[in-house]
């Protein structure tokens, strides 16, 4: 055994030291290009430099048997490394300190570490959540519990866990702030709850809020600010803000969202204020900076995706502790559907790198715009490959949807009968699982979905309905309609 032990060593020391060799490439200067490799074999290896404790690089997939984070101390305030290398299930090194456990870190059987995991990682003291206990090394999690990097299932687990819950309530608009309340906090708790968020985290919640125009992309005329189908609706974010709030009194809330339009402005018309969240969140953050036509790199960062290409991302979006993405139930025109990993994978992207706009107003990120052609791919293909390598370099820990409306031929439409109304709200621990109920239950394919199919791929998700278990109070079949407008062949 403790040869073993010091052959893992030794391995992590190699890939340690290749990782941080690494960092010492040129930062590409202002080259916006998404197509730079990092890494001759196709991962996305990095030092997660200057984050906080349990901050785990995205660079491979923790669960047993598949890549593996190696190593990795995390000591106080200092940040995890992750090699994105193979360890054959084995986990290697990885000292944690400071009550916290480190992803890859060894553990015995049933062992407690302070009972605080990192972002992603395996349940540890003994944790319960819904679904019912299953063993498994480093402690006892329920199903679909303990995750790997990018929410997918530990060795020891059967499968992922989507919820889903749905108002008594017959309309849409007579749901009410505190019925989305409970809707909120049931739909979470049969998800697994938020046990993974502790005092003094950083933790940022993403909405969709593409447009607050009514008529979509021009005119002066604003959505409604609750239930439009198009946005996702204020009151779901904020009670989701109450929950994280309750278990992370003195740390940072932070709502960051990139609009097609002026973000400022959105957050304003769509009800996201501080009168509205009160001490719930510290700040809402604009992702496009100054303005839409704003080209400055100020607060970016660059790091890779699965595809081992460069991406700029917010500085502050990338080193929070703790990502949810709060996505809303639509078909999508070019992407197929638009759900919480598209909320990530197109609506975090820095306007100054992937726009060409000169409008102040215009945070267009699409190369149909004039002299666009090195920017974002809107093909159904296209699309789903930029999607799906941007949402890898930072998956959210927890996804939640707003399904309280929902939309047909979106993403936005001012026809009110492509308004659906659901009354539902989805979670899960895993986008990629929660997205493909969202297409089951839109009588959409999931696996049709190319963004989708390639992060299942990497082993961040499935989009296999047979690995994933709906609770909740209806089942799939119980609220399911047919949605159109979707690319790609998506909803036939």
């Amino acid at each position: 055994m403790s040869s073993l032990l010091r052959s893992g060593q030794r391995a992590f020391l190699g890939t340690a030291f290749l990782a941080i060799a690494s960092t010492q490439m040129p930062s590409c200067g202002g080259d916006p290009s998404p197509t730079r490799v990092v890494s001759s074999n196709g991962g996305s290896s990095g030092v997660n430099s200057g984050g906080t404790a349990g901050m785990l690089a995205t660079g491979g997939n923790a669960a047993a048997g598949e890549t593996s984070a190696a190593g990795g101390s995390v000591s106080g305030g200092s940040a995890s490394i992750a090699t994105g290398g193979k360890s054959g299930g084995a986990n290697t090194g990885g000292a944690a300190t400071s009550g916290q456990m480190s992803t890859g870190g060894s553990t015995s059987p049933g062992s407690a570490t302070g009972g605080k995991v990192a972002t992603g990682g395996a349940a540890t003291g003994g944790n319960k959540q819904a679904g019912g206990a299953s063993a498994v090394t480093g402690g006892a999690t329920a199903t679909g519990g303990a995750l790997s990097t990018g929410g997918a299932p530990a060795a020891g687990s059967s499968g992922y866990v989507v919820s889903l819950v749905q108002s008594t309530k017959a309309k849409a608009a007579d749901i009410t702030q505190d019925d989305i309340t409970a809707l909120v906090t049931d739909a979470v708790t049969r998800a697994g709850g938020l046990d993974f968020i502790h005092d003094g985290m950083t933790v940022v919640l993403k909405p969709n809020l593409l447009t607050h125009l009514s008529s979509c992309w021009s005119g002066t005329a604003t959505l409604p600010a609750a239930v439009n189908g198009v946005t996702t609706d204020w009151r779901v974010t904020k009670a989701v803000a109450d929950l994280v709030r309750a278990k992370n009194p003195a740390g940072k809330i932070l709502v960051m969202e990139g609009s097609n339009r002026n973000t400022t402005t959105a957050f304003a018309a769509l009800g996201y204020t501080s009168a509205n969240f009160g001490t719930s969140v510290d700040e809402f953050v604009a992702l496009e900076g100054a303005s839409c036509s704003s080209r400055s790199q100020t607060g970016l960062v660059q790091k890779a995706g699965k595809s081992g290409a460069l991406y700029w991302i917010n500085q502050r979006y990338f080193e929070a502790d703790i990502v949810i993405s709060l996505g809303a139930l639509k078909t999508h025109g070019s992407a197929g559907i638009t759900g919480c990993v598209k909320n990530l994978g197109i609506g975090s992207t820095p306007n100054a790198m992937y726009s060409v706009s000169t409008s102040a107003a215009d945070c267009s990120r699409n190369m149909n715009q004039s002299g666009a052609s090195s920017f974002i791919d809107h093909s159904f293909e296209g699309l789903g490959k930029f999607v799906s390598d941007f949402y890898s370099v930072k998956p959210p820990d927890f996804a939640i949807m707003d399904g309280l409306q929902g939309l047909q031929n979106g993403p936005c439409s001012s026809n009110t009968a492509d308004r659906k109304n659901m009354r539902l709200i989805l979670a899960s621990r895993n986008a990629v699982a929660l997205d493909t109920v969202q297409a089951a239950v839109m009588s959409c394919t999931g696996s049709k979905v190319p963004y989708l199919t390639r992060l299942e791929g990497w082993g961040l998700g499935t989009t296999d309905m047979t690995k994933i278990s709906v609770v909740g109070n209806k089942q799939i079949a119980d609220v399911r309609q047919a949605f159109t407008g979707a690319a790609g062949g998506v909803c036939n």
